[in-house]
C-alpha cells in the first residue's frame, strides 16, 4: 500500500525545490506530484509595450523595479558566466 504524504514547499533561487523526508531511508525511490496552484495578480503581469507607454512615469517604474527584483536571483547565482562575458576581449577571442 502506498504512503501519501503531503508537503507544501516554495520554490527557491535558481528554481530549484527542496523537499525534506526525514523518515524515509537513503535511496528509497518516491514519486513526486506538483500541483501548481494559480498565480494571484499581481503588478508584475505581462504587459505589450504599447500599453506599458500609455502607463504613467512612476507605474512605468514601479513595474521595472518588481521586474529587476525578479530577476535578481537569477544574475546572482549566475554572476560567474555573466562577468565572464562582460569583460569577454573579442580581440583576443577571435584573433587568428
Amino acid at each position: 500500500m502506498k504512503q501519501t504524504r503531503y508537503i507544501t514547499t516554495t520554490i527557491q533561487a535558481g528554481n530549484r525545490l527542496e523537499i525534506d523526508l526525514p523518515n524515509l531511508p537513503i535511496g528509497q525511490t518516491i514519486e513526486v506530484i506538483l500541483i501548481i496552484p494559480d498565480a494571484p495578480e499581481s503588478n508584475t503581469h505581462s504587459i505589450d509595450r504599447r500599453s506599458f507607454l500609455k502607463l504613467s512615469i512612476e507605474q512605468r517604474r514601479q513595474i521595472l523595479a518588481q521586474q529587476a527584483e525578479a530577476a535578481l536571483p537569477y544574475y546572482e547565482e549566475n554572476k560567474a558566466e555573466w562577468e565572464e562575458w562582460i569583460n569577454l576581449d573579442i580581440a583576443e577571442t577571435y584573433a587568428p
